[in-house]
């Protein structure tokens, strides 16, 4: 049977749609067929992240007014991921939580997962996306603003019935270490979750193709099959070496 999950958080920025992509492509690679749906149609840019933005010919509206069938609309991606691309300059009201059901329900007998990119926030379209879903997975930061925002969100994901998991993103490995961000058990204690990823921060501007596997795996595991422990960004950043990629880090 199909598990559908919502990508959403409280805060814009956060990195939610990357991922959303990387967390595809990571659950793809474990053999899992994978649909991504982009629901945000005011700041929509999956396919942008995808790198698939030139091969868009249908997209969501069009599925919903009947122009063309899901799979028609559908972009693959690589081997076992698939995208279904949001509608620029789509008026979001006139879509419903309704018609994201049917979209669903149309993909369950080929997929093995729907991942929904939500828009961040807590207006109409988290609610349409989110009404869709039947799991949710809160992307924040360690940073205090976007653990409180993530907080109302989770509280309002307590009144569609989902118990969510946690993701926080761009955590700085030395920081973690020297005790100046919250660990993930601090995060967990905070927002009374599990925190299922812990995805460090990167230096630089890089492609969907460039995009660090190794956490997205250890996060693709626990989501298919309840195993491992989420990477820890602080390890290289700890014991005498550590002290000293610390204080070289600083120089830079």
């Amino acid at each position: 049977m199909m598990k559908s999950i919502v990508i959403t958080s409280g805060k814009g920025g956060v990195g939610k749609t990357t991922v959303t992509a990387c967390l595809g492509k990571a659950l793809a690679c474990l053999g899992k067929r994978v649909a991504l749906i982009d629901a945000d149609f005011g700041l929509n840019n999956l396919d942008v992240v995808l790198e698939k933005e030139n091969r868009v010919v249908y997209d969501i509206a069009d599925v919903i007014e009947n122009k063309c069938r899901v799979r028609q609309a559908l972009i693959e991606c690589e081997r076992n991921l698939f995208l279904l691309p949001s509608a620029h300059g789509y008026l979001g009201e006139r879509v419903t939580a309704q018609n994201i059901k049917l979209i669903l329900n149309s993909l369950a007998v080929t997929f093995d997962y729907a991942i929904v990119d939500c828009p961040a926030g807590i207006e109409a379209g988290f609610s349409r996306a989110v009404g869709a879903c039947e799991s949710a997975l809160v992307v924040t930061t360690p940073h205090i603003s976007a653990i409180r925002d993530a907080n109302k969100v989770i509280a309002l994901l307590s009144s569609y019935r989902i118990t969510p998991t946690i993701v926080v993103n761009r955590v700085r490995g030395d920081l973690l270490a020297e005790g100046k961000i919250p660990s993930k058990d601090e995060i967990e204690n905070i927002l009374k979750a599990r925190v299922d990823g812990m995805i460090p921060e990167t230096d630089g501007v890089y492609s969907f193709a460039e995009v660090p596997k190794k956490p997205f795996e250890l996060l693709a595991k626990r989501i298919a099959f309840g195993t491992g422990e989420p990477l820890d960004p602080a390890a290289s950043y700890r014991g005498f070496f550590g002290s000293i990629r610390r204080k070289l880090g600083r120089r830079i």
